[in-house]
């Protein structure tokens, strides 16, 4: 299924992705606030994505590749759709922060969760000291619904917490 805004076109990912993937996983900086470290090297960037494709043919996942202009700036997802929720994530190159990219396409994606899968709500987990999605999430209409066990990272302990989205307040529930 592709998705297309005004500015990008959403389509599914495929393993020609990586390079430009390894953009964003293999960034300190942009997988600052990931469960993980960057990856090393875009072969590990293939084995992700590996692993994504053989969920999305199982079902309950879809990954997309983000493009502008023709160029992969970033990636989104849904997965772990149970028929009725779904969670959500991104990740955007460093030189497109800032410029509306990420929340046109999680409009896109909440578009496409309450309309054609028909999901009643979208969940994210965010780390609490990450401010700029935290930011992204509320402007998207998400609300807060409290912590999430916390994860362990390069020595330190990271809060997390959940979002939702329910399509009765979304401004593209259907």
């Amino acid at each position: 299924m592709i998705l297309e805004t005004g500015r990008l076109v959403l389509r599914p990912m495929a393993m020609e992705d990586a390079p430009a993937l390894f953009a964003i996983l293999g960034d300190p900086e942009a997988m600052r606030f990931w469960d993980r470290a960057a990856l090393p090297r875009v072969t590990t960037v293939e084995a992700q994505i590996e692993g994504e494709l053989a969920a999305m043919a199982a079902g309950g996942f879809f990954y997309w590749t983000v493009l502008k202009d023709g160029n992969a700036i970033g990636s989104i997802d849904l997965s772990h759709i149970d028929g009725m929720d779904a969670w959500t994530g991104f990740a955007f190159r460093r030189d497109h922060w800032g410029k509306g990219f990420a929340r046109e396409a999680m409009a896109a994606i909440a578009g496409h969760a309450f309309g054609p899968l028909r999901l009643i709500g979208l969940m994210a987990r965010v780390q609490i000291a990450n401010r700029p999605a935290t930011r992204l999430l509320q402007s998207l209409g998400f609300q807060e619904r409290g912590p999430l066990p916390e994860i362990s990272r390069d020595g330190e302990t990271r809060a997390c917490v959940r979002y939702r989205l329910d399509k009765s307040i979304s401004p593209n529930g259907t």
